[in-house]
């Protein structure tokens, strides 16, 4: 039986390791998600000609140097020579760190435009949203909910969400945001609320299904569009 067991171990092992083999290939298309709104920098690529239809992702724990590893994080999963066939981008647009978040959307909106593919983004408390509805009661879930981050020294940052359908065929999980993420004066209006945490080994996964949906749904995003999300002003007003 330990025999048998092994032999199906490789067998796996040696399904995975052809798919990964086959990845790249003549007539790859590649949809991109790029998610840097915390501390790590994360990556997914799919080839939707590929049947198997893998996710490549990684995470890189890139801290604050993200700007001198940008590129080498992006090439480890998707050489820049095939970054042509690259026919639709999606990024996490914040709120998160401020440098981190710019630098991504700003690569993001240069590759858009160079190749001419569409720019999908959307809130990182939006991604968050598929996770975390199901810490709500039973009786809450179809309801709309509040995610909430509180930011040292300036207050509230809270975001609202309702789900509105799973879409199997992309493994999406489709949340209308009523209210973007921005800060909150007063706090006894956010109920049922839900507090906000990092994931982004599964964040990313739910970034590139987003942009799978869109290519379904056949959004047309355009990259001029793509702006930050910044709950708070990076620079401070005093008079």
């Amino acid at each position: 039986m330990e025999q048998a067991s092994s032999r199906r171990r490789n067998s796996k092992i040696t399904i995975i390791i052809n798919s990964l083999q086959n990845f790249h290939n003549s007539n790859s298309k590649y949809l991109l998600a790029l998610h840097s709104c915390s501390e790590s920098f994360g990556i997914a690529v799919k080839d939707i000609e590929n049947p198997e239809k893998i996710i490549k992702s990684e995470i890189f724990n890139t801290g604050r140097s993200l700007s001198n590893k940008l590129f080498s994080c992006i090439e480890t999963i998707l050489p820049r020579k095939l970054w042509k066939k690259i026919i639709r981008i999606s990024v996490a647009k914040g709120p998160g760190s401020y440098t981190s978040t710019r630098l991504t959307l700003s690569l993001a909106r240069t590759i858009s435009q160079q190749i001419d593919c569409s720019l999908d983004s959307i809130s990182s408390f939006h991604l968050m949203a598929s996770r975390l509805y199901k810490d709500l009661y039973k009786n809450q879930i179809l309801n709309p909910f509040w995610i909430t981050d509180v930011l040292p020294r300036r207050g509230i940052v809270a975001g609202k969400y309702q789900l509105v359908k799973i879409h199997q065929e992309s493994d999406f999980h489709e949340f209308n945001e009523i209210i973007s993420p921005q800060l909150i004066s007063n706090e006894k209006l956010i109920k049922p609320r839900i507090q906000a945490s990092n994931n982004i080994e599964k964040d990313i996964i739910s970034l590139i299904n987003f942009s799978q949906y869109c290519h379904n749904s056949k959004v047309q995003s355009n990259w001029e569009k793509t702006l930050p999300i910044y709950p708070t002003s990076p620079v401070e007003n005093h008079k």
